[in-house]
């Protein structure tokens, strides 16, 4: 049995089995007199009973119950270690290659989150929201497909803006179709505060990119390429300065090389 629950081993039916309530605790299968169960000279959990009836009744007498965290595989701990907790709880999926490009120290909470549903093609843009019957192409170009493809950056308006940022890490190569550009900042083989860089103006853009498309679409305000590129570069220079001051000081040179780069 190892330590484990009892409805892990006999399930929800076997607890019936034995007579003992759903929620019952160990204390409520045992008293004074031994273990009280039902159905022990039954043959479906003989194996089981014999494990029970090895262990020694509670016994208030004792000491008081001890309560252990589970750490690992049949390893138990009376310190609650919560990286060791959520290890044992949480389903583990295999690494995705992009996780780097979405994740990392030097990003924004709020834009990381809507890159991550970028690059699961989770927002609500117009192919997806034709399935539920809403009909809606680019606000920012007016094209009538409206696709994470599209608006990361085949549209000309998040283009303009991308290329105009970018231009010093990609030069003439800088590409408009989406998977080809993750695929790029993914596997860059750019210096580390470059890496840190490109990571960091592709979050932005697609965050500013995102805001102003919805802007468009639901107070009907609208912002020229060249004025949002003026916003995610003070935006970019704003979190740099915040992380040359910050606990990333090591960052500081982020500043002089995103000048280098924007002119």
């Amino acid at each position: 049995m190892g330590m484990r629950k009892l409805i892990e081993v006999i399930g929800a039916i076997g607890t019936t089995y034995l007579g003992l309530p759903r929620k019952a605790l160990v204390c409520d299968a045992g008293s004074g007199y031994g273990w009280s169960m039902r159905n022990k000279r039954s043959r479906r959990f003989h194996v089981l009973y014999n494990q029970i009836l090895a262990e020694p009744v509670p016994d208030a007498d004792r000491g008081t119950d001890l309560v252990l965290g589970k750490q690992g595989e049949d390893d138990f701990s009376d310190k609650l270690c919560t990286a060791k907790t959520w290890e044992q709880i949480r389903i583990k999926k295999p690494k995705v290659e992009w996780c780097r490009v979405v994740w990392f120290t030097q990003s924004v909470p709020r834009y990381a989150f809507i890159t991550w549903l970028a690059v699961q093609n989770m927002l609500s843009t117009g192919d997806r929201t034709r399935s539920w019957g809403i009909t809606q192409g680019c606000g920012l170009c007016g094209e009538w497909d409206e696709t994470i493809d599209h608006l990361f950056f085949a549209c000309p308006y998040s283009f303009t803006v991308w290329e105009s940022l970018v231009r010093g890490f990609f030069g003439q190569r800088t590409n408009s179709d989406w998977t080809l550009t993750l695929n790029a900042i993914q596997r860059n083989r750019l210096n580390r505060l470059d890496s840190i860089l490109i990571k960091m103006i592709f979050q932005t853009v697609i965050y500013y990119v995102w805001r102003e498309r919805n802007t468009r679409r639901h107070q009907g305000k609208w912002t020229s390429t060249d004025q949002l590129r003026k916003v995610i570069d003070r935006s970019m220079k704003n979190r740099i300065v915040s992380l040359k001051y910050g606990p990333q000081h090591r960052n500081a040179g982020l500043l002089q090389r995103w000048f280098q780069l924007t002119g």
